[in-house]
């Protein structure tokens, strides 16, 4: 009685063990896959590959931007379907919808909100540049509707989801303890561990096949709650995004459970399985004798029929899945069975033969086991990556390299170009052309200024910090005070309404409103999710209202937070986490984490005033031309300032000259082996003249 005590005891044990495994794994996978808010983004932006799932939501935002814009627009839908469906399998429009889905994971899990909004921001920008050369009139219209509002649901108390969560982490490793715990319980309370061996082996298969059967049967009910073929499909395909490593794991255990079975039951002599499952097969076809089994015979029977007639497709998953595990088994009992001995072998042979069979059976389930577990692991089973970016900067090659191993092809006075109200310009063209075109890097300058009554622009020079600029612009103090006098003489007087633009030097020779090229910025940067840009920052305006500029234009969610001391992140990371964005102040940094000094640790540079071509194409010329300027020797990042100033009027001609190709890597490659370090930052004025681009290519060695 006490040995059959004792063996339920066991018996006990091990199911418990299976039960808390089950658990353990589901808690753990749960944790991994839900609970972190870049796994759950990551996953819910791998479900955007299937066909249903994109049309379902390009569906929603166009009904959101069309209705949004105006009614009347209603006219226009199906065009703008048709490129709302575009955009929705673009790299551009997966990074805005990533983000978004971050956003309301953390939300829920870090902030307590009850209700949550998915908005998919951007989403207007990215339809109306597909709209701009079909329906200018249109997209603009769509531009001013950026956002997509998806779904809005009132999730009641978040607090209890976070606190869920923070159980869920935890109940991983305790019941993944609990369950090791219980399995050695069964062992040292048994009386034949090769006995119980064979149960936790078996017990473990079932748990994992009860895993691979639940998902099956789950995902026919989620499907089968909505109506559409289109969109089951879609809900099919988001559950397997989320839940579909979670399967493997079930087959990874159901196969390891069948594994251990059959090589602890080798130890002496393989079990064979076939008999219980012939002896239940047996029990199926044959009429029982007594009553109360005939009873449950048929009541089993018609379960079954009525499962396979309600949910076929679970019962076939299932049943497959019981074949495959018990194939597995058979399996490793086959190649296992070639190491058994008859016991009629001498006592000696058959010992040696035993602790052999021990030694080969427990190294057979152990490079099973481990082989499967390490190719799910290595194939991402545990985690979802992020969307993979296609190039950096245009190319694959750059995606890992750090920014520091990376050259830009930059321009100096970026917003200086020939647009209405420019007097002088020092580029061939506007800011979104020249990112359009491949510049990576703006040197930028911003002021304070009045907007008259007549629209012209006033100049905030009230402060010998700016007064200071325009000397190192090469303008004298007495020329800055003729100045001031000149332009009260030509009506720049009277009331004005003061914002931030960008200028050279005096705002009335030109200047561009800050917030429109900060918008157009980001506009680009959320069309080329690929690309990582450069700004420093000329400033004459306080941090605090140019990191207010940044994020009212939306940019302080893709700019670098990252260290800018030691290692810097690859142009792949900073890809990847969205941190595309670099801001460097001249002046005064601060006001944000991410708004540092470029001279004071971060770049180092060349001199920046040249007055003819010699001085930057002559070789006797080049080593002045590369010596130390503004910024330590040990900085991270390298600016060369290549450049003709010929203030007030710049010369495109020189800039034909300077900027050729020969010449210009000549200076770039003599600069790199004087001062030791890759120019990260290659600025220059007229861009489109000579070969800025091939120079920066070759010195990137892609080309």
């Amino acid at each position: 009685m006490a040995a059959r005590g004792r063996s339920a005891a066991v018996v006990t044990l091990v199911v418990l063990s299976a039960v808390a495994l089950l658990l353990a794994l589901v808690a753990g996978y749960v944790r991994r896959a839900a609970v972190d808010s870049d796994q759950f983004a990551n996953r819910a932006t791998v479900a955007l590959e299937d066909d249903s799932v994109r049309s379902l939501i390009a569906e929603q935002v166009t009904d959101e931007i069309v209705l949004k814009a105006e009614s009347n627009l209603i006219a226009a839908r199906p065009i703008v379907e048709s490129v709302v469906s575009s955009v929705v399998g673009s790299r551009a429009f997966t990074d805005v919808f990533r983000s978004a889905v971050r956003d309301v994971h953390r939300a829920v899990f870090d902030r307590d909100q009850n209700t949550v909004t998915l908005t998919v921001a951007d989403v207007g920008t990215l339809v109306g540049a597909g709209l701009q050369v079909i329906r200018p009139q249109l997209a603009r219209r769509i531009e001013d509707e950026a956002d997509a509002r998806l779904v809005t649901r009132d999730i009641g108390a978040s607090g209890d989801v976070a606190r869920a969560a923070d159980t869920v982490r935890l109940l991983a490793w305790l019941l993944a303890v609990v369950a090791i715990v219980l399995a050695a319980g069964g062992l040292v309370f048994s009386t034949n561990r090769r006995r119980t061996m064979v149960q936790l082996g078996i017990s473990t298969a079932v748990a994992g096949v009860v895993i691979v059967i639940g998902l099956a049967i789950g995902r026919d009910a989620v499907t089968d709650t909505v109506d559409t073929p289109e969109a089951q499909a879609a809900v099919g395909a988001i559950w397997d995004a989320f839940l579909g490593d979670l399967r493997s794991v079930g087959w990874i255990v159901a196969g390891s459970g069948a594994v251990v079975a059959a090589a602890a039951a080798s130890l002496i002599r393989p079990v064979d399985i076939g008999a219980p499952l012939r002896r239940a097969g047996a029990w199926v076809t044959t009429e029982p004798t007594r009553p109360a089994f005939k009873v449950l015979r048929a009541a089993l029977l018609i379960a079954a029929g009525l499962l396979l007639v309600l949910d076929t497709a679970a019962v076939v998953n299932a049943v497959f899945t019981l074949v495959g595990v018990y194939l597995i088994y058979a399996g490793v009992s086959a190649i296992l069975w070639l190491i058994y001995r008859p016991a009629e072998a001498e006592v000696s042979r058959a010992r040696v033969a035993v602790r052999g069979r021990q030694l080969i059976a427990v190294a057979v389930a152990a490079v099973v086991i481990v082989v499967a577990a390490g190719t799910f692991v290595a194939t991402g089973g545990t985690s979802t990556a992020a969307p993979a970016a296609d190039a950096c900067n245009g190319h694959r090659e750059l995606c890992d390299r750090p920014l520091t191993d990376v050259v830009l092809p930059a321009t100096h006075n970026a917003m200086s170009v020939p647009l209405p109200g420019w007097f002088a310009s020092e580029q061939d063209r506007p800011i979104p052309n020249q990112l359009d075109d491949g510049v990576r890097g703006l040197l930028i300058d911003t002021h304070y200024a009045d907007r008259l009554a007549d629209g012209r622009l006033r100049t905030v020079i009230d402060t010998e910090e700016a007064r200071s600029h325009a000397d190192r612009d090469g303008v004298s103090p007495d020329a800055v005070d003729a100045a001031l006098r000149i332009r009260e003489r030509l009506g720049f007087s009277g009331e004005g309404t003061r914002g931030m633009y960008l200028c050279h030097t005096f705002c009335e020779l030109g200047g561009t409103r800050l917030d429109e090229v900060l918008d157009q910025l980001h506009d680009f940067l959320v069309a080329n999710p690929g690309e990582v840009v450069v700004v420093i920052n000329q400033d004459y305006v306080t941090p605090e209202d140019f990191v207010g500029a940044v994020a009212d234009a939306g940019l302080d969610d893709v700019v670098y937070r990252g260290p800018t001391t030691g290692e810097w992140p690859t142009l792949g990371e900073m890809i990847e986490t969205d941190q595309r964005l670099v801001f460097l102040a001249e002046n005064h940094a601060g006001a944000a984490p991410w708004y540092h000094l470029a001279y004071e640790a971060i770049t180092e540079e060349t001199p920046y005033t040249f007055k003819r071509p010699a001085l930057l194409t002559d070789r006797s010329q080049l080593a002045a031309s590369c010596k130390p300027n503004r910024g330590p020797d040990n900085a991270p990042l390298f600016l060369i300032n290549h450049w003709i100033s010929t203030d007030p009027i710049p010369l495109p001609s020189h800039a034909q000259k300077v900027n050729a190709y020969k010449p210009l890597l000549r200076r770039a490659r003599e600069c790199q082996k004087i001062r030791d370090h890759l120019p990260n930052l290659l600025a220059v004025n007229f861009y489109r003249r000579g070969d800025v681009f091939g120079v920066v290519d070759t010195l990137n060695g892609v080309r």
